[in-house]
C-alpha cells in the first residue's frame, strides 16, 4: 500500500511539472509576433515580406490565435499546447494544436519564435516578438 501511495505521488508530481512547463510555454507565446521568413516546401524555397508583399503578424492569447495580413484579420482559431510526437525530432516535444487539427512544433528563444509545420514538405516559419505598444 505504501508503494502504491509513493507511486501515485510521483505520477502526480510529474503531471504537475508537465502542466507547469506547458503553462510556461503558453506564457512565452502570448503576444504579437512579426513574420520574418518561411522556408521549406518541396522546392526548399524561402519567402519573406519582401518576396510576397505581405506583412504578417500573429498573436497568441492564452487560448486564441490570430493572424493578420497587412493589418487585416485573416484568421482566428482556438489552440492548445500538447506534448506529442513531432515529424521533426525523435523525442516528444511541445506542439501547438489548432482547432482545425493543424499542428506546429515550437522553438522559442528570447524574442525569436520558430513554428515548424507538422507535415512533410511544409514550412518552418520564423517570427520576432513585437514590442508592446
Amino acid at each position: 500500500m505504501k508503494n502504491l501511495i509513493l507511486l501515485l505521488s510521483f505520477i502526480s508530481s510529474l503531471t504537475f511539472c508537465s502542466k507547469n512547463v506547458e503553462s510556461q510555454i503558453t506564457k512565452e507565446l502570448i503576444g504579437k509576433w512579426s513574420w520574418i521568413e518561411s522556408s521549406g516546401g518541396i522546392m526548399g524555397k524561402t519567402i519573406n515580406p519582401a518576396t510576397t508583399g505581405n506583412q504578417i503578424t500573429i498573436e497568441f492569447t492564452s487560448d486564441k490565435f490570430f493572424q493578420y495580413t497587412n493589418d487585416s484579420l485573416a484568421l482566428e482559431m482556438s489552440y492548445k499546447i500538447e506534448k506529442g510526437r513531432s515529424i521533426r525530432v525523435s523525442e516528444e516535444t511541445f506542439l501547438i494544436v489548432y482547432e482545425n487539427g493543424q499542428k506546429q512544433s515550437i522553438e522559442a528563444e528570447g524574442n525569436k519564435l520558430i513554428l515548424y509545420d507538422e507535415c512533410h514538405d511544409c514550412y518552418q516559419n520564423e517570427y520576432i516578438k513585437k514590442q508592446e505598444e
